[in-house]
């Protein structure tokens, strides 16, 4: 069995220093650094400033151009464990610029420091609202490989119950990328979705953060009765992943238009069966 090892940050890092020597060593001014990781030079100048966090998405790119790890990055440590900034959710008001920056907590490589896919069995999916952010419990779940998927921004879920059926049925392993900002989701795409209240939901999503601070779940069960489409406020995420790879638990059926055209070429089949037996007689 493989060691996993996970790394965990209680409290808000300082790495604007690191960073800034990241931009010295390589000789740049803050307007080339900037442009090379995808920032404005204003945007830049707060972060190593250290009056403004960097997304996730800037200290990746960091670690892809400048040949560095997230370790050295973050806290200055050896390479060795791969890690994500704890930056904790901020909540904006509603309006233009309301979204929740999130971060996957804890992500775990092998002894080989290969980025390996948590898997969040049903049996944990209880335990997992707890110990989303929790090193010891998360580095106790299984993992697995996908191929493909690396990075250490991938979680895999074991999805039960029948409300994204016919696309989706229970006992599937739905792999999500980790998305850091609600006003990201896209409407309609599957997300599987991380709640105090619901649990670990996986289900197309309509993005109404802007307007009204919410999310609209739909499953794609057409037993709305049953499957009805719900709200849920922003303040109530923990984490949302959105849905990249299935491992299937069974061949999805035919959806209604499949049934249709079904029906319709029997129907003819039988009818070109008559005919054929009246022109015989």
């Amino acid at each position: 069995m493989q060691e996993i090892l996970t790394k965990y940050f209680p409290t808000p890092m300082k790495i604007h220093e690191r960073i800034k020597a990241i931009r010295t060593d390589a000789g740049l001014s803050q307007e080339a650094f900037a442009v090379s990781v995808g920032l404005k030079r204003a945007n830049y100048a707060q972060i190593e400033a250290g009056k403004q966090n960097p997304t996730l998405q800037t200290i990746s790119e960091i670690v892809r151009i400048y040949n560095k790890s997230y370790e050295h990055v973050i806290d200055g440590t050896e390479p060795g464990v791969k890690t994500a900034p704890n930056i904790a959710p901020i909540i904006a008001p509603i309006g233009e610029t309301r979204a929740i920056s999130m971060a996957p907590k804890v992500i775990t490589v092998d002894v080989s420091n290969k980025d390996v896919i948590t898997l969040v069995p049903t049996r944990a999916a209880a335990g997992y609202l707890n110990g989303y952010a929790d090193p010891e419990y998360v580095g106790k779940l299984p993992t697995m490989y996908f191929p493909g998927l690396s990075g250490g921004l991938y979680r895999a879920f074991e999805i039960r119950g029948h409300s994204m059926k016919p696309n989706l049925h229970s006992g599937s392993i739905q792999v999500g990328q980790w998305v850091e900002k609600l006003s990201d989701i896209r409407d309609r795409r599957v997300y599987i979705i991380v709640t105090k209240y619901d649990g670990i939901v996986c289900k197309r999503v309509l993005n109404r953060i802007k307007d009204d601070g919410k999310l609209i779940l739909i499953s794609d069960n057409d037993n709305k009765s049953e499957y009805p489409n719900y709200p849920v406020d922003a303040e109530e995420i923990l984490e949302i992943w959105q849905w990249r790879r299935a491992i299937i638990a069974e061949i999805p059926e035919p959806g209604a238009i499949y049934n249709r055209i079904n029906d319709l070429e029997a129907r003819l089949s039988l009818i070109e069966s008559r005919v054929s037996t009246k022109q015989l007689q």
